[in-house]
């Protein structure tokens, strides 16, 4: 999970349904023809996904906002909270790209990687707080994206296993605003945990994303490039798109040359 940078101002079409329907849950506007609702929410698919460089907010699988059905909005703090005071259906605050979660696979795929055990990101959080093992007030025991630092990389990776963890070191030094966990690895850990970003689907991808690197260090070495160069020649590789998919793996793999290089361009998610 990356660090996830929004902007500042809803789509125009947002503020303008929130104004004219301001008690209107999520599931109204997505109805709501005649008031554009419907199209206002595309813009907002459309705008969250522009925001994170094409990836999912927790997963970093690469998402398309117009393919709605592998790509929707996930609302953080539950839009089934429906409260007089706020609206968290129409906070643009409150709304993230997300992927399907395995959920829309195919018969084909659920053979291979059987659900529910393969879920992911939202779908496998609500599948928490459906079975009673998440709060649906989950602030402060996950990781919101919005909240993650551009530095320490808070994430680790087991190359073999193709497996995410918490960072010891880099968790140890940094306060997470509204961790209600004991501490930040913690945190990290649970919201591993509760997306269910280990699964086997995903890790198998992982895996596959760490045998393309290595071939891409035996291109270069097969051309000559020096060990001590190829670190820098990899990172622009794979950084030259702003962002390649799952970009917290790349990042972990390529190690310091990869923080070297983020910090050069003064990244900030």
């Amino acid at each position: 999970m990356k660090r996830v940078n929004k902007s500042s101002s809803p789509p125009q079409s947002l503020q303008d349904y929130a104004q004219n329907n301001h008690s209107a849950t999520w599931q109204q506007m997505r109805n709501d023809n005649a008031g554009n609702g419907s199209r206002t929410v595309g813009d907002c698919r459309a705008q969250a996904v522009r925001d994170q460089y094409g990836l999912c907010a927790y997963c970093e699988r690469r998402i398309s906002a117009e393919n709605s059905r592998h790509c929707r909005i996930e609302h953080f703090h539950p839009k089934s909270d429906v409260s007089e005071t706020h609206n968290w259906s129409l906070d643009w605050g409150n709304m993230l790209a997300v992927c399907d979660g395995g959920s829309g696979s195919s018969e084909a795929e659920r053979q291979v990687y059987p659900l529910p055990k393969n879920l992911s990101c939202d779908a496998h959080k609500d599948y928490m707080i459906q079975t009673g093992n998440l709060s649906k007030a989950c602030e402060g025991y996950l990781l919101n994206p919005l909240d993650v630092p551009d530095f320490p990389n808070l994430f680790a990776f087991d190359k073999g296993t193709g497996y995410l963890r918490p960072d010891g070191a880099a968790c140890d030094g940094m306060n997470i605003p509204g961790n209600a966990c004991g501490t930040t690895y913690e945190l990290v850990s649970r919201t591993i945990e509760a997306l269910n970003l280990n699964c086997e689907r995903l890790a198998e991808q992982r895996r596959a994303l760490v045998v393309n690197i290595d071939k891409n260090k035996k291109t270069l070495r097969d051309k000559g490039i020096h060990q001590i160069q190829m670190p820098e020649k990899l990172v622009r590789r794979y950084f030259r798109e702003k962002w390649p998919e799952f970009f917290t793996t790349i990042r972990c793999c390529l190690g310091q040359a990869a923080e070297e290089y983020l910090d050069s361009i003064h990244y900030q998610g």
